[in-house]
């Protein structure tokens, strides 16, 4: 599979960036890579910073998740009313905000 981008009709800096990104994707293949084989015909992408940051922060919560828990289970879990208050209302706006940009 292969990808071709027409620059006939654009002026100005669009055309001036279609064409970088043209040499970017030919000269780098760090980071971010994808490749079309002729043979198997395939198209690969890698972002393998980002999956490993994600993963990181993914254990990182779900090892909190557990510690609090534990914590909660043991009956040392008190939580404030206030923030727990304001965690509520500061949700329901933001879900109201987000519902009002659809």
């Amino acid at each position: 599979m292969s990808i071709r981008i027409y620059s006939e009709g654009l002026s100005g800096a669009g055309a001036a960036e279609t064409s970088r990104t043209q040499e970017l994707s030919r000269s780098s293949n760090s980071g971010t890579t994808s490749t079309g084989s002729a043979a198997g015909g395939e198209d690969q992408v890698q972002i393998s910073s980002l999956s490993e940051a994600l993963s990181a922060q993914g254990s990182q919560r779900a090892a909190r998740v557990q510690d609090l828990a534990a914590i909660y289970q043991s009956g040392g879990y008190q939580a404030s009313s206030t923030d727990v208050s304001r965690a509520i209302v500061n949700n329901a706006l933001r879900a109201g905000a987000a519902d009002g940009d659809q």
